[in-house]
């Protein structure tokens, strides 16, 4: 057999050739398409770059949306998305100036029925999520003009979500309004302080807080993650230190579930992967001994879980299994993602909702290595810098 490979063809094309022909090159294999990426962006992607983020009468976009769709299109090496996406961002959310001001958080059908901004008030995840992405783009695709963006909005979020906190340090408020705690402190969100994008903080600006920040929200998960779970919110308070939200105690769910895929897509030469390894053991204990898929919510100061979690749950779990080694836990959500696939095999959920698709492209993106983060936070690609960009 393998010596008819070498045989003539009656055209006088050896076989080997034709084969040759029809086996992907090691460059087309770096420059892959991303068939989620794409599905994701005609369902949930107007043509001029908005984010729908919500489907009811109101249709909302998020700066969210908006900033986990510009990571993707980074990844999928898609410029001509990035540049929507972007264009809208600014011109919609940042009064035509992302520069200058930090993105409201919401945008769609006002109570009078116009549209526009729905609350004026930035998202610190987004903000840092959009900062991280211009900084990566700038760098990646050796474009000046991202990275300048980057570091103007970097230098925004230090200005406006940064607090000093007598007794803690600095740490990232998740807005600028609106989190105060009558006691002095605020609200936290753990979910918006991945460590990834810290150190690229850090390393972009190295006079800056973000180490500092990192310190203390290792120190949050330390005081409130002592059964292996995180909230969804916390609270910190001058002279009593971290304690449970006020409004929404220990609970943990579609927030905290952020966290565990946050840690397992870290790399695991970052200094603080391994403290927060025994903070974050929870799941990998919870599954597959007690439950087969995770759940809903799980009290943090109690470790009791609750309902069933969407399937996107099982998506961002996949790189907190494999990272924790538990393959039983890792094979049983990846065969709930391939259950609760939609007719096209690509979107998860018969009645595909924003969220869920984000979830698993983070989730699934990383396991099929279509992305990591190095030890410093920086983005590493699949696609080569030799790839045609999409225009």
């Amino acid at each position: 057999m393998l010596a008819s490979i070498g045989q003539k063809t009656r055209r006088g094309v050896s076989l080997l050739a034709l084969c040759l022909l029809v086996m992907p090159s090691a460059h087309a294999q770096s420059c892959v398409d991303w068939p989620l990426w794409r599905a994701f962006s005609s369902r949930f992607i107007q043509s001029d770059g908005r984010v729908l983020a919500d489907e009811s009468e109101q249709r909302y976009s998020t700066s969210e949306g908006q900033a986990y769709a510009l990571f993707f299109s980074l990844i999928a090496n898609d410029r001509h998305a990035f540049d929507r996406i972007l264009i809208w961002t600014r011109e919609n959310l940042a009064a035509a100036d992302l520069t200058a001001r930090l993105p409201a958080w919401q945008w769609g059908k006002k109570p009078d029925g116009h549209w526009g901004v729905v609350d004026a008030n930035s998202a610190a995840d987004a903000d840092a999520w959009l900062a991280y992405t211009l900084l990566e783009a700038g760098r990646l695709w050796r474009e000046p003009r991202y990275t300048a963006q980057g570091n103007l909005m970097l230098a925004n979020i230090r200005i406006r979500l940064i607090r000093d906190f007598p007794g803690l340090g600095a740490m990232l408020l998740p807005a600028e309004t609106g989190f105060d705690l009558e006691q002095g402190g605020s609200r936290i969100n753990p979910s918006y302080l991945p460590v990834q994008l810290l150190r690229v903080f850090a390393k972009t600006d190295p006079s800056g807080p973000w180490n500092e920040v990192i310190n203390n929200n290792l120190k949050l998960l330390e005081v409130l993650g002592v059964r292996g779970f995180v909230p969804d919110w916390a609270a910190y308070v001058p002279g009593k230190g971290y304690m449970a939200d006020p409004q929404q105690g220990g609970k943990g769910s579609y927030d905290a579930i952020r966290v565990y895929l946050w840690w397992g897509m870290l790399s695991k030469r970052d200094p603080v992967a391994a403290k927060l390894k025994k903070n974050l053991y929870g799941m990998n204990r919870l599954i597959p001994k007690h439950e087969i898929v995770p759940p809903l919510t799980v009290d943090a100061q109690t470790g009791v879980p609750s309902g069933i979690g969407p399937p996107s749950f099982s998506a961002a779990l996949l790189p907190y299994f494999a990272s924790m080694g538990n393959k039983e836990a890792l094979r049983l959500q990846q065969d709930r993602l391939l259950a609760q696939r939609d007719a096209n095999g690509l979107l998860i959920g018969q009645n595909p909702r924003y969220y869920d698709q984000v979830l698993t492209l983070f989730g699934q993106g990383w396991m099929e290595h279509r992305f990591s983060f190095s030890s410093q936070g920086q983005l590493a690609a699949k696609w080569k810098s030799s790839c045609p960009v999409i225009r």
